[in-house]
């Protein structure tokens, strides 16, 4: 049997500058209205749903994220990514539960 790993939903994004990982089920605060996100200047940061839906960015491309999944899918994080184009509406349910444990 194998064991359980989970699995991090991510959304890329990009301002044509700098590349952005959105954790959107992964609360920023204690009552999930903003949520995690991580950008290789900025390191760990939050975000608002508003921002990650902005026009000021867009959804990175596979090329432009590459860099930025390697790094993430790889020690010291490890994360197993399901990557996502934009937000779903189970997400926002998610972070929310999230929160309140």
């Amino acid at each position: 049997m194998m064991p359980h790993v989970d699995v991090t939903p991510v959304i890329f994004r990009t301002d044509g500058e700098e590349v952005t990982a959105i954790f959107p089920c992964e609360p920023g605060d204690r009552y999930g209205y903003t949520m995690l996100c991580y950008a290789k200047k900025g390191q760990h940061s939050t975000c608002s749903v508003e921002w990650a839906r902005s026009r000021k960015n867009r959804p990175a491309t596979p090329d432009e994220y590459a860099e930025l999944r390697r790094e993430l899918e790889s020690a010291p994080y490890n994360y197993r990514l399901k990557i996502y184009r934009r937000m779903q509406g189970w997400m926002e349910n998610a972070r929310r539960a999230n929160a309140r444990r």
